[in-house]
């Protein structure tokens, strides 16, 4: 969340960017998400190569079609460089997670680092994006039984 609000996958990517100094300047997925980043991210290129219809359903384009899409939006963005910054939030970066089972929540919050929130929900905070972004890695691909 960004100051309390949840955030998606791609304002989260572009913090990181962000956080390197590199600016967002191209999205593409479906509509809710183009507008969500556009209103998070000012007036970035995007392409919407799907439409939402409910949870379970959307209009696609083609892939012929969205590939040409989003091409032609790249390009837009690379033409207009220069109207872009680095999309940068405040340090430190507190990060909540919450899970569908309660489990994870608990595991990881015998971590120091980590406070529970509630019984599914856990907060982590980093001194920056990259120290987020390694927790998330470690949250998103840990497994139990990982095997060598």
């Amino acid at each position: 969340a960004q100051n309390g609000v949840a955030v998606t996958e791609g304002e989260f990517n572009a913090a990181y960017a962000g956080a390197l100094g590199v600016p967002a300047i191209f999205a593409s997925g479906d509509d809710a998400a183009i507008e969500e980043l556009k209103s998070r991210l000012g007036n970035i290129e995007t392409a919407v190569t799907k439409k939402n219809l409910s949870f379970h359903s959307a209009e696609t384009l083609n892939p012929e079609a969205s590939c040409e899409k989003i091409g032609a939006g790249v390009k837009a963005a690379l033409a207009r460089l220069h109207d872009f910054k680095p999309y940068a939030i405040k340090t430190p970066v507190t990060l909540e997670i919450s899970f569908k089972n309660y489990t994870p929540a608990e595991i990881l919050s015998y971590l120091r680092s980590v406070e529970r929130v509630d019984s599914h929900t856990i907060r982590f905070v980093g001194k920056d994006m990259a120290e987020v972004s390694d927790f998330v890695d470690v949250v998103d691909g840990y497994s139990p039984d990982l095997a060598p």
